[in-house]
């Protein structure tokens, strides 16, 4: 199993408007998606930034600070070696597209996220 790379992060924030300024107007960084309560930039790399305002309730679970997704080379495996280990995994397996992606709790309680190609049927 590899991480190839940081692919998401999420913050949610009670200071959505300045957090979106702080990225779009200060750093010069893209809107990719808006809608009220959250925006996605894609930064230079690829890598997806979302703001969550207060009024986000789907991510009401962003509460251990920001949400880092590690992209895998096979989610599959990287998943079942995870729950192997005992980490425990938040609702069910998201998909669209080919990518699915699913949150975990961290052994210390932070949430993060793993992400990678969905698995193809032998």
């Amino acid at each position: 199993m590899t991480v190839r790379k940081i692919d998401f992060v999420g913050i949610r924030t009670t200071r959505f408007n300045e957090t979106v300024a702080l990225f779009r107007d200060v750093l010069g960084v893209k809107i990719a998606r808006e809608t009220d309560d959250a925006v996605q930039f894609r930064l230079a790399d690829d890598t997806i930034l979302e703001l969550y305002g207060p009024g986000d309730e789907f991510h009401a679970f962003f509460s251990t600070g920001p949400v880092v997704a590690f992209r895998v080379e096979d989610f599959a495996i990287a998943r079942r070696a995870m729950v192997e280990a005992g980490i425990r995994f938040i609702g069910e397996i998201q998909t669209v597209d080919d990518v699915s992606w699913q949150h975990f709790f961290s052994p210390d309680g932070t949430i993060l996220e793993l992400i990678g190609p969905v698995p193809v049927a032998p």
